[in-house]
């Protein structure tokens, strides 16, 4: 079957532009695009629901089965967006959605409501073009992956289980078969509360206290650098925000800092944390006002999966056919949902989707169509490959 003269560019961008042209980040919600979305699919034939997840907030869920036992595959996409940010600094209306040199412009073209179009149209063509075949389709567009993963949480509540998932994040034209974990968590520090004008070095500040112990996470920084993955590289620290004291003429009593680790498959989050308040505690043996709270805040795990897995070997192999080259096998720095698949839902899962994670979250947010129309074809040679060859 000639899949890459049926799977047409026309098709996956007015999808995509759809998709884009309805809002969905988390103040808006989920519901709409997920009512667009399951006119769709049911079109195409496939059993559909909305799956409740919190007020105006669901995922969709679509399936199709075919005949006898065979293999089944999920295709993990979110339909949540990061908000838009500052309108006026975008060039382009971040929902008109418009092509202007090949390239798909709108707040999730690449991050990732293109590659869910991409994904629907690789199922309308085996729904048109396939007669018979052997086991089954799922497709989960969930809520809420820019924050907590709590969608895809939901879909595995449910006992929703495949042999092998794709999650068509963007994969920068490689395949993904491991990604950085993150875990934030919040450190407090506290002091006495005085008039400014008795400042001095024994005044107890908790912003110069909360200093001593950022000096010490630049440190443990340098230190992860030395600490390498082969597929994700090193992990990292962020100091990503930080609160404290009343005015400037008061000795602050407190202080807060939000801080962003990124994790290896390899690490434990508690480990992580524990090895921290050693350190810290270190420190206070040398002051004893340095008097600290680590509270955490959102643990996303890490993981890997072998490059043995069927489904790893299924994509080199289909990416390999279609756009006739051997792709490069590796793991992403960000954080997905795929954790949440292979950890918890015991499904071996990869991330292959179009565009690269660099244009994801930015003003003007934009996508090359031909990334748009390479990855439809690949996931249809993937269950080509899969329905009909089991």
């Amino acid at each position: 079957m000639d899949i890459k003269s049926k799977i047409k560019e026309e098709d996956i961008t007015n999808l995509a532009q759809k998709l884009i042209r309805i809002p969905s980040d988390e103040i808006v919600g989920e519901q709409e695009v997920c009512e667009y979305l399951s006119d769709i699919l049911k079109s195409l034939g496939m059993k559909v629901r909305l799956q409740e997840v919190l007020p105006k907030r669901p995922n969709i869920i679509a399936e199709v089965l075919g005949g006898n036992n065979g293999k089944s595959i999920m295709f993990n996409g979110h339909i949540d967006t990061v908000p838009i940010g500052n309108i006026e600094k975008w060039n382009t209306d971040p929902y008109k959605a418009i092509i202007k040199d090949n390239k798909l412009f709108g707040r999730g073209a690449t991050d990732m409501k293109g590659s869910i179009a991409s994904m629907i149209i690789a199922i309308k063509y085996i729904m048109n073009n396939v007669e018979d075949f052997n086991g089954k389709i799922i497709f989960t567009g969930v809520m809420a992956e820019e924050t907590t993963g709590l969608g895809t949480q939901k879909v595995l509540e449910e006992n929703i289980k495949t042999d092998m998932a794709i999650v068509g994040e963007p994969s920068d034209e490689k395949i993904y078969r491991a990604h950085k974990g993150t875990l934030w968590f919040n450190i407090f520090t506290y002091g006495k509360l005085e008039h400014s004008s008795e400042s001095d070095t024994k005044s107890n500040n908790a912003i110069i206290n909360m200093m001593k112990l950022i000096e010490e996470i630049n440190k443990i920084s340098k230190e992860l650098e030395g600490k390498n993955n082969s597929l994700v590289g090193h992990p990292s620290i962020n100091v990503g925000l930080i609160e404290g004291g009343t005015k400037q003429n008061m000795i602050a009593d407190s202080c807060k800092v939000s801080i962003d680790r990124r994790i290896l498959p390899e690490e434990e989050p508690n480990e992580i944390l524990d090895e921290l308040r050693v350190r810290f505690d270190n420190l206070r043996l040398i002051d004893n006002r340095l008097k600290f709270n680590i509270e955490k805040d959102t643990i996303r795990e890490a993981v890997e999966v072998s490059e043995s897995e069927p489904i790893v070997q299924e994509v080199k192999r289909a990416v390999n056919k279609i756009l006739n080259i051997n792709p490069i096998v590796s793991g992403m720095k960000a954080t997905t949902d795929m954790s949440i698949l292979v950890n918890q839902g015991n499904i071996p899962s990869v991330i292959y989707g179009p565009g690269f994670i660099k244009q994801a979250h930015t003003i003007d947010e934009f996508i090359e169509v031909e990334r748009l129309v390479e990855s439809s074809q690949v996931y249809a040679e993937v269950l080509l490959n899969i329905l009909t060859n089991n």
